[in-house]
């Protein structure tokens, strides 16, 4: 008997959609006592004495797979809710007494149509007692922590997110037509900046997003990729559309290894109305310095767009490699300072590829584009790799544009 050939049923995937989860557990203040004002080196804030810290936790699902667009809805339950409970935002509330631990088994059941599947991850919380917790709420005059600070915590100071956190009062994709909202938090200081951000594209719409580094090229997540012959929608600060089709796609790597960010080529330049960002400076450490308590940058406010077009705000955390040596910057989910809480939100599934920035002056700086709820490949890490695929690109393509991507400078500020 002849094979003729192997069918491929569901895509070879043995489940229609698989999530992976990301947990992030850290320490947090629950019951404060003293409260002291300190500096040390580029930052300012509160030393707070606690009678009681403890750890919390915060638990994300992330798609792996799906074969469809489907919404898929996530339920949490814990096994042992009187000691440690979760919430329907994923967050993980322990409920133990003071110098004590406990443990709980945590369900996760993800829905998609008629299809679900149910992970478990074993969480472990203490709550222990007297102890220091520094929160950083500034930079001391002339670094670099106040010039990437200031920007966001004074457009955050009294905003409200109900009228102030849409990039867009308007978005009507089929039309087409945007309005920007002239109350949005950074309206009045970033809106020339904000033009590097693709709201739309022709293959899925609102989802995909690319940003622009270049006047040719746009950057965005691998594994939400745009090929040759989609178009992608600019929006000039007066509200005028531009549209590009992408013309060369192909993913960037870093000695070797897989990233997941990729680089599309547009057909012509994108006009002066589109401001292309820079990038997130990969020598922050000579400006940032990493404290007695705190990782280099950490607590640095960045504000994240999402795929409704949302300014969400973040902590950054720190830069990294994970297990494919592939440099990430890991942000905090929830800020500690409540004006950047009030703005905060978790990233979810269609977010991947929007832009994280930090603000500084009047521009905006990519520090990644999301991969994870709360990570993505650090493009201030991948200069040479960006300027190469650049090269590369254009070379496919017949067309050097002689476009470089622009890395945003720190020198000017305090060293440490």
């Amino acid at each position: 008997m002849a094979t003729l050939g192997t069918v491929l049923f569901n895509e070879g995937k043995v489940l229609r959609f698989w999530f992976e989860l990301e947990q992030d557990i850290e320490p947090t203040q629950i019951s404060p006592d003293t409260a002291t004002p300190y500096v040390e080196d580029d930052k300012e804030g509160t030393r707070y004495d606690t009678t009681i810290t403890g750890e919390r936790a915060l638990l994300t699902p992330v798609v792996s797979h799906s074969l469809d667009d489907g919404p898929i809805s996530f339920v949490y339950s814990s096994d042992n809710p009187t000691e440690i409970d979760i919430n329907a935002s994923g967050q993980v509330v322990f409920l133990v007494a003071p110098e004590s631990t406990s443990s709980a088994t945590i369900s996760i059941t993800g829905t998609n149509g008629t299809d679900t599947i149910t992970r478990t991850v074993f969480i472990t919380l203490a709550v222990s007692g007297a102890s220091t917790i520094e929160v950083i709420e500034g930079g001391v005059a002339g670094s670099a922590r106040k010039a990437l600070s200031d920007p966001m915590d004074n457009a955050l100071s009294g905003a409200n997110p109900a009228t102030q956190q849409k990039v867009y009062t308007t978005q009507d994709h089929a039309t087409p037509a945007y309005v920007r909202n002239t109350n949005f938090l950074l309206q009045s200081t970033h809106a020339e900046a904000l033009t590097c951000a693709s709201p739309w594209n022709s293959r899925q719409g609102k989802n995909r997003a690319g940003t622009a580094v270049t006047p040719r090229h746009a950057v965005l997540a691998e594994h939400y990729p745009l090929f040759a012959g989609d178009s992608i929608r600019f929006i000039a600060s007066d509200n005028t559309i531009i549209t590009r089709t992408v013309v060369q796609s192909a993913r960037i790597f870093t000695d070797g290894n897989i990233t997941d960010a990729r680089m599309i080529l547009l057909d012509s330049d994108l006009p002066a109305s589109i401001t292309p960002c820079k990038l997130f400076p990969n020598n922050y450490e000579t400006y940032l310095p990493v404290g007695l308590t705190t990782d280099a940058g950490e607590r640095v406010p960045a504000i994240s767009l999402d795929q409704e077009e949302k300014g969400i705000v973040h902590d950054l955390k720190r830069a990294t490699n994970d297990v494919n040596d592939t440099v990430v910057w890991i942000s905090h989910t929830d800020p500690v300072l409540p004006d950047r809480l009030a703005f905060s939100e978790k990233i979810i599934v269609g977010d991947s590829g929007n832009p994280m920035f930090a603000a500084i002056g009047s521009e905006l700086w990519l520090v990644f584009t999301f991969t994870g709820p709360n990570y993505g490949p650090f493009y201030g890490g991948l200069v040479s790799e960006l300027n190469a695929m650049i090269t590369t690109l254009d070379t496919l393509e017949g067309d050097i544009t002689g476009h470089t991507v622009t890395v945003g400078d720190l020198s000017s500020y305090t060293t440490y």
